[in-house]
């Protein structure tokens, strides 16, 4: 890994933890600035929004992201796109009940003259063996 990949890793985990921060803040303004305008939110259980329809639900409280433990990520670049993949231990309010949720996930960030701004996030939910 270069020390310019590296500073690009470093950069997206800090950009993806902030995130995690302002959906448990339900931080509407910090995640507006994040989220590209043609974001794309693909869910585990294959619903998909798009920025609009994420950032609407997240306001409405339909569900409240309380913890997410991230494990076995991976940053990979390829151009002006950078990939955050791993695996996600998601808790979650849902109508005032706790919902555990344990994904699979990849992110699609890119670079843009106003610093790193998610494109896309897609969830598959890990079967038990």
């Amino acid at each position: 890994m270069t020390m310019k990949n590296s500073a690009v890793e470093s950069q997206v985990m800090a950009a993806d933890e902030a995130r995690y921060q302002a959906l448990y803040r339900r931080d509407l303004d910090a995640l507006e600035r994040m989220l590209a305008d043609d974001y794309v939110h693909i869910h585990a259980n294959g619903e998909i929004d798009d920025k609009a329809a994420f950032l609407a639900s997240i306001e409405a409280t339909r569900y409240r992201f309380v913890a997410a433990r991230r494990s076995e990520q991976r940053v990979r670049i390829s151009g002006p796109v950078i990939l955050l993949s791993g695996k996600t231990r998601t808790t979650l309010d849902v109508g005032g009940q706790t919902k555990l949720m344990d994904n699979a996930f990849v992110t699609v960030w890119t670079q843009t003259e106003n610093g790193l701004r998610l494109l896309h996030w897609q969830a598959t939910k890990v079967l038990e063996a």
